[in-house]
């Protein structure tokens, strides 16, 4: 961890400018899946829908993560992404574990990790909406997420990219779904806050 972030409570603090970021050493090599708790019973695909809910949750939940109080709009889309691509890690590794294929079953897993998107997007931003923030003159503030859908669901698909091509010849057809969303648009500045997470975040250990 660079000397610049102070380590907190899973998080890290930025000491020159104090906003807040996930700290991505507690996740490296196989920390990311330790906890994965795989379900081979009936039901598969609800079992995974289910399951990559419950792999955005806990971060979701984390309003010091997307408060635009504490971070900047580009740190805010780095945590967005980060939480993504930690979905997307354990999600391919349920997906191998449970003996789930993607063969034939590329658009559901698709639209199953596109309906993990909006369901992070909408929790972070009921959290925030209904977690208002006392200033301290005692008013009550309201605090919007400052993300964008349309550039949630980039950043988003653009992560569990990342993650699932490094499995490609597995994944193949599910990469170019994936891929094919987000040449869509290549917006520069989502692009930057998307090299800046996959050099801070390990994906070393994903297969």
């Amino acid at each position: 961890v660079c000397h610049n972030f102070f380590q907190w409570c899973g998080l890290l603090i930025d000491t020159r400018t104090c906003e807040i970021s996930l700290d991505y050493t507690r996740f490296s090599r196989s920390k990311a899946i330790d906890t994965v708790v795989i379900h081979r019973a009936a039901n598969e695909g609800l079992n995974l829908k289910k399951k990559m809910k419950d792999f955005v949750r806990p971060r979701c939940s984390q309003k010091l993560l997307f408060s635009s109080c504490i971070n900047g709009i580009d740190k805010i889309r780095l945590n967005f992404y980060q939480t993504c691509l930690l979905c997307a890690i354990k999600t391919i590794h349920y997906i191998n574990g449970s003996g789930i294929t993607s063969l034939n079953h590329e658009q559901f897993i698709y639209s199953s990790a596109c309906d993990t998107i909006q369901f992070a997007f909408l929790l972070i931003s009921s959290k925030l909406k209904n977690g208002n923030m006392r200033t301290v003159l005692s008013h009550t503030k309201i605090i919007a997420f400052q993300l964008e859908w349309k550039d949630a669901l980039w950043l988003g698909r653009h992560a569990f990219f990342s993650v699932f091509r490094r499995s490609r010849k597995q994944h193949a057809k599910l990469c170019d779904l994936f891929c094919e969303s987000s040449r869509l648009s290549n917006p520069k500045d989502l692009l930057a806050v998307t090299r800046q997470a996959l050099q801070m975040f390990p994906l070393e250990g994903v297969h």
